[in-house]
């Protein structure tokens, strides 16, 4: 099993990522996840001069990997985003494209449940005019005339109600869910 340690983004990062791991997902891919996921409590937060502090306290657990998972938001280069995270010689970093939602819309399954219907696939869920939480909450007011309360709240509510990584990444237009799978496996064969 490969030791990793995660740092994210925020508190829906961090719920994603504590599921995944309650689910054996992640040692489903030799992967053992120690320590707590370090909630870096907004993206402004994962930058240069706070970085090392993260890696510090990710380092406290002897990992042999560190993860760190954060959004793309409305920045318009993946590179750029890395670049203002700082060097991190020994993390492997993913950038959710705009947000985590948009993983979410890509998952058909789960935006059919959400909304009681029969929703055809959501096109291009990393490519929506608003962030896509708010495409979320607008598409929930349309279909069920209630919204999604916080994003936390929603955010458990998508994952303990079947929301799938796998089928998510499987949507032609969600390329970060399956970076973020193809990085995970990565790290779990090395």
């Amino acid at each position: 099993m490969v030791k990793v340690a995660f740092i994210v983004e925020g508190k829906c990062e961090q719920i994603f990522i504590d599921f995944l791991f309650k689910n054996n997902w992640f040692s489903d891919r030799n992967i053992q996840k120690v320590g707590p996921t370090i909630d870096a409590k907004g993206g402004g937060n994962l930058c240069p001069r706070n970085m090392g502090l993260f890696v510090s306290q990710a380092k406290t657990h002897n990992p042999d990997k560190i993860f760190i998972l954060t959004d793309l938001e409305c920045e318009p280069c993946v590179e750029k985003t890395k670049e203002r995270l700082g060097n991190c010689n020994e993390c492997t970093i993913v950038l959710a494209k705009k947000a985590l939602e948009s993983w979410f819309l890509a998952d058909n399954e789960i935006v059919k449940f959400l909304t009681n219907s029969n929703l055809n696939s959501y096109e291009f869920p990393e490519n929506t005019s608003k962030m896509p939480y708010d495409e979320l909450k607008e598409i929930l007011l349309k279909h069920t005339q209630r919204g999604t309360g916080s994003k936390v709240m929603f955010a458990r509510r998508v994952l303990q109600n079947g929301f799938d990584i796998e089928r998510a990444a499987a949507h032609p237009n969600c390329l970060s869910a399956k970076y973020f799978i193809d990085k995970i496996t990565t790290i779990g064969v090395a």
